[in-house]
């Protein structure tokens, strides 16, 4: 779905709209190709494994977007990235290689980089996937900040706690369809489905 809504995966049909851009699925031609442009434009994607680039330092990883797609002016580019690294509590390790940072530190870059495109919409693919409880504390503090700073996010996790606690809508997927949707306290509390009830006992959910 995150794929989707930034035309990663080319959805078979119905539309995605972000902050008023409308993308009809399954079309082709210039204009589509300008919308969906204009769509990535509006959403930043925080991958699962980071792909931060290892030949270059951690600015210049978060400047690269801005520069190569949006043609910000570069002194204005490095003046977002060392903001949003500062939001993040990594302005310091703004020289540094990606090979010299912790999975925690990693995340957090990515986290800035997709930031200093200032977009309307993040997406996050499991951002504490497989991370040991340190880096899980790190990364979901970043995100409850941005929460809190009113940034919509659009995020796939595990991580229950941090979904009914932070969530304003949550959706069960199972087999590619959604099964269930509605505020935390429903999903949580009283599911309605026999499927969201077998999902949260399996991750020993216990509210």
């Amino acid at each position: 779905m995150l794929r989707c809504i930034n035309f990663l995966e080319e959805p078979s049909y119905g539309t995605i709209e972000v902050d008023g851009v409308r993308v009809a699925a399954a079309e082709k031609g210039k204009e589509h190709r300008q919308l969906i442009h204009d769509i990535r434009l509006k959403t930043g994607m925080v991958f699962q494994e980071f792909n931060l680039f290892p030949h270059m330092s951690v600015l210049e990883n978060v400047i690269e977007g801005p520069v190569t797609v949006k043609g910000m002016d570069r002194a204005k580019s490095i003046e977002l990235a060392e903001q949003y690294l500062d939001s993040v509590g990594l302005l310091f390790k703004k020289d540094e290689y990606p090979n010299r940072l912790s999975g925690g530190q990693k995340q957090r870059v990515a986290i800035a980089r997709a930031l200093t495109m200032e977009p309307k919409v993040m997406l996050f693919d499991e951002p504490t996937s497989a991370r040991d409880a340190e880096t899980i504390g790190e990364v979901l503090s970043v995100m409850k900040a941005l929460a809190d700073e009113g940034m919509t996010m659009v995020v796939v996790t595990h991580e229950m706690t941090f979904a009914r606690r932070v969530g304003d809508w949550v959706a069960v997927f199972d087999a590619e369809r959604i099964v269930e949707h509605g505020p935390p306290a429903q999903i949580f509390d009283a599911p309605t489905t026999e499927r969201t009830r077998d999902f949260l006992s399996h991750l020993g959910w216990t509210g």
